[in-house]
């Protein structure tokens, strides 16, 4: 009886795991695609995005409360979202503008990077080490 538990759990962890990389969540900027496999998208360091962001579209895709938190923002950031508000943008924003996204870590920012790329954008990156870097590496924020 007590194996039957342990093969549930397994399964249970399985399921989650599968789940979980179907949805793009990984522990880097690696997506999962529609056919199973991994992809990369393209990636930005915070010292890129600073020396460019005078000629970038900076979107922050962390929440309202993140926004405002301890990591704080860029300035000139935008705050859109993930999810239903990040897509409702993308469907009818500029397929050619020079975005780059921003979250935490860099993992919501390389799902919003997946998903831009999905609409047909054809200049989006992902900040690599999101808010967590940039403040590492003492670049300006405003809260």
């Amino acid at each position: 009886m007590q194996e039957e538990g342990t093969m549930k759990k397994q399964f249970i962890t399985m399921l989650v795991f599968v789940f979980g990389c179907r949805l793009g969540i990984s522990s880097d900027s690696r997506i999962w695609d529609s056919q199973g496999g991994v992809s990369s998208v393209p990636e930005m360091s915070c010292k890129e995005v600073y020396d460019k962001k005078e000629h970038l579209k900076i979107i922050d895709v962390r929440t309202p409360e993140e926004w405002t938190g301890e990591l704080g923002h860029i300035p000139g950031a935008i705050r859109i979202t993930l999810g239903s508000q990040l897509t409702d943008y993308l469907k009818t924003g500029n397929k050619n503008e020079d975005i780059v996204f921003v979250c935490r870590s860099g993992k919501r920012s390389a799902q919003a990077t997946a998903e831009s790329i999905n609409y047909g954008y054809a200049y989006t990156r992902s900040m690599t080490g999101g808010m967590i870097q940039w403040n590492q590496e003492g670049l300006p924020v405003e809260r």
